[in-house]
């Protein structure tokens, strides 16, 4: 049941998750993502190396862990958004959101992934792929969220399109951060920028998928 407290398996599951996940990048910013062993990440986290398999089926997901839980998001506000509002709304709330963050300042911390990224074009790839995927589902939560047909194209344009926006705001802004930009103008300079690319966007897709008030939005 949706708001039901998560229970003491749940809890402790997702607490080795964390602490496996955090022992990992850790030990990627010190040495390098090639340079460490899933042993060692076991080892750092005080688990088998069994028990890291058992949450995460590859290596470079140790990595990229917390991002299920963002697309996830992602797809609520899609499926959730409130009548009258469009998914452009959705995805250029999303890239306000993010831009808020970093304004706010992430901090250094905020920084360790995408230097491990950098660092390994074995990761820099994987990231690829999974933005790639990460589209394919988008495509799917539009479809559904709009009602469109299994064969229509146009949700799969849409989606993509909003979806590269997001990451493309999203690229320019950890570059900015890496190259030490200060974060407060970083997300002042970007916001603009992105708020034309939507307003750009918004002159074909700024209606669609918005529902009329009394219509109900798809679950």
């Amino acid at each position: 049941m949706e708001g039901q407290p998560e229970g003491l398996r749940a809890r402790k599951k997702r607490a080795t998750r964390e602490a496996i996940a955090a022992s990992a990048r850790r030990l990627f910013a010190e040495r390098g993502f090639e340079a460490v062993t899933v042993a060692e990440v076991a080892a750092a986290a005080d688990v088998s190396e069994k028990t890291v398999f058992n949450h995460f089926a590859t290596k470079e997901d140790l990595v990229f862990a917390g991002g299920e839980e963002r697309l996830a998001q992602l797809q609520a506000a899609i499926a959730q958004r409130p009548a009258g509002t469009s998914v452009l709304d959705v995805f250029r709330a999303n890239s306000e959101a993010m831009l808020d963050a970093i304004a706010a300042g992430a901090g250094d911390a905020g920084l360790v992934v995408p230097r491990i990224v950098r660092d390994s074009p074995a990761l820099q790839q994987r990231l690829a792929v999974g933005w790639e995927r990460e589209a394919a589902t988008l495509v799917a939560a539009v479809a559904q969220a709009t009602g469109a047909e299994e064969d229509d194209l146009v949700p799969a344009v849409v989606a993509r399109t909003l979806a590269w926006t997001l990451i493309t705001i999203f690229r320019a802004a950890f570059d900015g951060l890496l190259a030490g930009e200060d974060p407060a103008k970083l997300a002042a300079r970007l916001r603009p920028q992105a708020a034309r690319a939507y307003d750009q966007l918004a002159r074909g897709l700024g209606d669609y998928g918005t529902s009329p008030p009394d219509a109900v939005t798809p679950a």
